[in-house]
């Protein structure tokens, strides 16, 4: 049985006339006559009771019409999900982020967009250090990561592109002697004490901060927490080097960002996902990233 059958068999109970049913399927009236009587003997029952005159539904027939109905509209009802779901309007999605997209409103922004594009994907988020969802990325257990460093040594099986950049800043106490300045040479921070936050390596083994500012800095407490970072700045255990998206982000007025001089470097935003991901609702993500940072 297949579902041309069904739909072969709803348009004579709905007619009861053959020719006009045959009509209506655009077949000839034979090839509609012989489907029916194929459909009856795999069926082992009549479900028309037909005349020259005359055709009516037998009691099997009035209730396999009913069932028959229901199987072509969840046939069709399907077909809509595939089609909805191949142009990535269905689905579901898993996102990773890192703290720093979060507080810097692009996260909202992005997912607010992507809500009103394809309101019935499901979103699943999971809040992650930009090296673990890189590893998340290639072990398949999100399809997109949206993270920020100064640096990432990006798997080849990976591709990233580019959102925003935002300049570093150095967060310390507000009683330090450099907190009067409007801008801080990175000279001035030979002797400092600091909180890293980043914990990459390029592959020389060099981390972020010593590769930013050419000299070896003292680093005296790591954290991937964000918040923990500026919670000991805040302390005044140290200062910390961190993207300018993150200065609204202070620990009872305790804290002072201020704009570096002599560094090139900056954080960037990127989206990352598996080079050769197939999943639709993926490209129309991609899609929405895209409109928001063009």
């Amino acid at each position: 049985m297949e579902l041309r059958h069904l739909r072969y068999f709803v348009a004579v109970a709905e007619e009861l006339h053959f020719a006009r049913a045959a009509s209506r399927l655009r077949i000839v009236q034979p090839a509609l006559s012989m489907q029916i009587k194929a459909l009856e003997e795999e069926l082992g029952t009549r479900l028309l009771e037909r005349t020259r005159r005359h055709v009516e539904l037998t009691e099997a027939g009035r209730l396999f019409l009913e069932e028959a109905r229901r199987t072509l509209e969840q046939a069709e009802r399907a077909a809509r999900v595939a089609e909805r779901a191949g142009r990535g309007e269905l689905g579901r999605l898993e996102i990773g982020f890192s703290v720093n997209v979060a507080y810097s409103g692009v996260l909202a922004r992005t997912l607010k967009a992507f809500r009103q594009r394809a309101p019935e994907i499901e979103l699943l988020l999971h809040e992650l250090h930009p090296f673990d969802q890189l590893e998340a990325l290639v072990e398949g257990r999100i399809q997109v990561g949206l993270l920020t460093a100064p640096a990432l040594p990006v798997p080849p099986e990976l591709v990233t592109v580019r959102v925003a950049t935002w300049p570093l800043m150095v967060a310390m106490p507000a009683g330090h002697p450099l907190a009067a300045r409007a801008r801080v040479p990175a000279d001035l921070l030979v002797e400092e004490s600091f909180i890293d936050f980043s914990g990459s390596k390029d592959e020389q083994g060099l981390s972020v901060l010593q590769r930013i500012w050419g000299f070896t800095p003292r680093i005296r407490y790591r954290s991937t927490n964000i918040m923990a970072v500026i919670s000991l700045v805040a302390a005044g255990l140290g200062v910390a080097l961190v993207p300018e998206s993150m200065v609204s982000l202070n620990i009872g007025g305790n804290v002072v960002y201020r704009p570096l001089t002599g560094v090139t470097e900056s954080m960037e935003l990127s989206v990352a996902y598996r080079r050769h991901e197939k999943a639709p609702a993926v490209r129309t993500f991609l899609e929405v990233v895209r409109s928001l940072s063009g």
